[in-house]
């Protein structure tokens, strides 16, 4: 999940995309939508209102972002894996299988393939590497969660 900076966080939206202010804008409307996801999944109140916010933001202003209509046949399919991962990781969350577990852990950061996915769309191998590794120390690096941890939630 991206942190709470505002500033902070459309500055490195501009760096992953190279300046792309659509493709930023894309991918800011892809954390969002995550975000607004998970609440309704973990969170009672203001479920209505989530819901709301999130059918708007997937059915009025994705489809209509520049980055996404230009790109949206690489997009699809990707952001179908990470909901599909997103979905497997709450259901390996409780599954006997250590080894589940631990996947699960990883897949529920899949979000964060589409952004290493829409950097290489914009700049290619490296810096899609690069922003693998800045999207990391940005998002994740201080955060010291374990698969317990996250099981216990």
């Amino acid at each position: 999940m991206l942190p709470n900076e505002p500033e902070a966080v459309r500055a490195a939206l501009l760096r992953w995309t190279r300046g792309d202010a659509a493709a930023a804008d894309f991918l800011s409307e892809i954390a969002e939508i995550a975000r607004l996801a998970d609440d309704v999944v973990d969170e009672d109140d203001n479920r209505q209102r989530n819901v709301c916010w999130l059918l708007v933001r997937t059915l009025t202003v994705l489809p209509v972002n520049p980055f996404f209509i230009r790109h949206a046949a690489t997009l699809a399919p990707l952001i179908n894996s990470v909901i599909v991962q997103w979905q497997l990781s709450d259901e390996w969350r409780s599954s006997r299988d250590a080894l589940k577990r631990q996947f699960g852990f990883v897949m529920r950061e899949a979000v964060g393939s589409i952004v290493t996915a829409v950097a290489a769309i914009c700049g290619g191998y490296d810096h899609s590497k690069a922003t693998a590794e800045d999207f990391f120390e940005f998002c994740h690096a201080g955060s010291r969660e374990t698969v317990e941890d996250w099981m216990r939630d």
